[in-house]
């Protein structure tokens, strides 16, 4: 009876997703009002004074909002509005300048991958990789197919550190109406276990195969220093078969939700191959379009916003998304066969979808490591052997956010002379503010807190990561 009770419960949460209970929404940090539009103090209220307070005026030229929580870096938001349409919406990335493409610099080959690793904490296997496969490139290296596996196996497990963390920690209290995880936690306790177990899943299989949690240091130029054991390999076979019911019910919450109503028309790229593996293919997109990697530069446009830290990236001049839902568009029939059920249910058009995307990703992980893990019997060898060369070199991966590109130049010692790096937040900035612009007009005449939550929503369905901290900070609306 409890178990029927709680899917009744989560079916009703799904149902109001986008609403706050009036008791917790009081813990919004939010600048008061000026005194002449009232203050309001939840935002559940429904008194005159109060919804007067909460709605976007005609006379109303900025609203701010601090802390925006469960989302990953510093940025701020500006939304300017005439005559009820909204003109420009800008995100602003004022992280401080990280140096991480200059301090490659002048460095040794097998000093970029522990270098670029520390960009992001939770992506970390995916710079490592691609740092390392760029170099690989460089020099002409060919590894086994015994390190292309262990590779593979490495990136699924970063894709569990991420996905389990957005979906469970950062974007599911939203839809069931929680501040936060913690307090979701005391109605969905079992749902909160799911993910941490899921998250935790994917530490040790880092850990077994890269030898530690977050920057991996097994993993190296022309294979790895150390093969993981076998013994090691099956137990973590076990752990994946026993825990597969989980990425199962994991689906099932987020296809249940109810998401956002918005629709849009945009292009999306992501790595193509037989396996939706997220450490090799090409980049393509939906209609065929092959970009070689030595082309990225000629059809990706690389700027420098004012007054923000962050690249954007455009594709001939246009915004595009990449990321779990941009991958299961674009290369759909590279997923295994249970997680291909799943697609008839994503809106490929709503960004909002993106949770459902990495909860089908989730899905396929478990079966396609299932399978590997099934039939791998490792064999010690040493990586490849290799010498130094003058060189460019250029390697694409999906990271858990989406495409990353890390592209090095070396002189014939070995020692990096020029470096490139895009990451998927990058790719996908000018189409959350193509969004943002398209999802607000319908809503501007709601109530402020309910705008708010609609806005961090949207963005935070991208899995942004403006840094590798934790909060998405100021939200500024002007009307003329």
């Amino acid at each position: 009876m409890a178990k029927k009770k709680k899917v009744s419960l989560l079916k009703k949460a799904g149902r109001k997703a986008g609403k706050k209970s009036k008791k917790k929404i009081k813990k919004t940090r939010m600048k008061p009002m000026p005194k002449k539009t009232g203050k309001s103090k939840t935002r559940g209220s429904t008194s005159k004074k109060s919804a007067s307070a909460k709605k976007i005026s005609a006379g109303t030229r900025k609203i701010r909002l601090d802390h925006i929580t469960k989302i990953e870096g510093h940025a701020k938001l500006s939304v300017n509005i005439e005559d009820g349409k909204v003109k420009k919406a800008k995100l602003d990335v004022y992280e401080s300048a990280r140096f991480f493409e200059s301090l490659v610099l002048c460095r040794r080959y097998d000093e970029t991958s522990p270098l670029t690793s520390r960009i992001c904490g939770v992506c970390s296997p995916s710079h490592a990789l691609t740092s390392i496969l760029a170099t690989e490139n460089a020099f002409g290296v060919k590894v086994s197919r015994q390190t292309e596996i262990l590779r593979e196996l490495l990136l699924y497990g970063t894709i569990f550190q991420n996905h389990a963390v957005h979906l469970f920690v950062l974007a599911l209290p939203d839809y069931l109406g929680y501040e936060s995880v913690i307090e979701m936690a005391s109605k969905y306790k079992d749902e909160v276990l799911m993910g941490l177990k899921i998250k935790q899943l994917g530490n040790e299989l880092v850990t077994v195969v890269g030898g530690r949690e977050i920057h991996p240091i097994t993993a190296v130029v022309g294979g790895f220093s150390i093969i993981p054991e076998q013994r090691r390999l099956d137990g973590l076979l076990e752990k994946f078969r026993s825990m597969r019911p989980y990425a199962v019910k994991a689906v099932e919450l987020f296809s249940k939700l109810k998401y956002p109503y918005f629709r849009r028309k945009s292009q999306a790229f992501a790595l193509v191959n037989d396996t939706h593996s997220f450490y090799n293919g090409e980049i393509n997109c939906v209609g065929g379009v092959c970009i070689p990697e030595e082309e990225y530069q000629n059809v990706f446009e690389e700027h420098i916003k004012k007054g923000s830290s962050a690249k954007v990236v455009l594709y001939r001049g246009k915004p595009f998304f990449n990321g779990a839902l941009a991958r299961l568009l674009v290369n759909p029939e590279g997923l295994m066969p249970e997680a291909k059920k799943y697609l008839k249910l994503v809106d490929f058009n709503n960004p909002f979808h993106n949770n459902l995307a990495q909860a089908i990703e989730i899905l396929h992980c478990f079966d396609r490591i299932i399978g590997i893990l099934e039939s791998l019997r490792v064999v010690h060898e040493d990586p490849v052997p290799f010498t130094p060369k003058a060189g460019r070199g250029i390697a694409y991966t999906e990271a858990p956010r989406g495409l990353l590109v890390h592209d090095y130049t070396y002189d014939d010692r070995g020692h990096v002379m020029k470096s490139n790096i895009i990451t998927p937040t990058a790719q996908n900035l000018k189409q959350m503010e193509d969004d943002l612009k398209k999802f607000l007009p319908p809503l501007l005449d709601k109530p402020q807190a309910f705008i708010k939550l609609q806005i961090e929503m949207l963005i935070r369905a991208y899995d942004p990561c403006f840094s590798c901290s934790a909060h998405f900070l100021e939200l500024k609306i002007s009307k003329k």
